[in-house]
């Protein structure tokens, strides 16, 4: 009968575990530690995208609940759809930024090296633009403001390890961009398809 049980639990367990794999959540979680020893940037850049994510989720389940909490005397009816909310904006907010990832990898296949780094020059002089506009305004301390100066610090390092990784072939730490971009769609493919 013991046996039976700890079967039954293990059965559980198992499910819970690639119900939780199978999240797209899990996918770029996965991406990230997978990316961390050999390319650390990119890897913080995939956690940081995970962790918007959560908070996009955690901001949509505390509104749904806040919403829900007066015809929930309880409280168990807001707590459960707070929660169903919470996992589903989760999940498609990992669906967007997986999306987008692809997309930006499908980009930089069809234009290439030298392209991508112009491409990324391109939007960090206008994310630089745009942070040194607001130094202007009031607007610096805002939530967006700061949004902006984030997404600007992000991308002068991204260009700055771009230009090192992949634009100076005399360096030691030398990549070879093209095989990097098919490795990265391959291993973003296989995670929609679930393999």
């Amino acid at each position: 009968m013991i046996r039976r049980l700890l079967f039954r639990l293990g059965a559980i367990g198992r499910s819970v575990r690639g119900f939780v794999l199978d999240l797209q959540i899990a996918h770029l979680a996965i991406m990230a530690l997978r990316l961390w020893p050999r390319l650390t940037l990119l890897a913080v850049m995939v956690g940081l995208l995970c962790g918007l994510c959560f908070v996009l989720a955690g901001l949509c389940a505390r509104s749904v609940h806040l919403a829900l909490s007066p015809a929930s005397p309880s409280g168990i009816g807001a707590a459960i759809g707070a929660s169903l909310a919470g996992v589903l904006v989760l999940e498609l907010a990992a669906y967007a930024a997986t999306a987008a990832i692809a997309a930006l990898l499908q980009v930089a296949r069809e234009v290439g090296r030298h392209r991508s780094a112009v491409l990324l020059a391109f939007s960090t002089i206008l994310a630089v633009a745009t942070a040194i506009a607001l130094l202007r305004d009031d607007a610096a301390l805002r939530a967006d403001g700061l949004a902006v100066f984030a997404i600007t610090a992000l991308l002068l390092a991204l260009t700055i390890w771009f230009e090192r990784c992949y634009r100076n072939p005399a360096r030691p730490g030398f990549r070879d961009f093209h095989v990097d971009v098919v490795e990265a769609r391959r291993f973003i493919n296989r995670g929609a398809h679930g393999l």
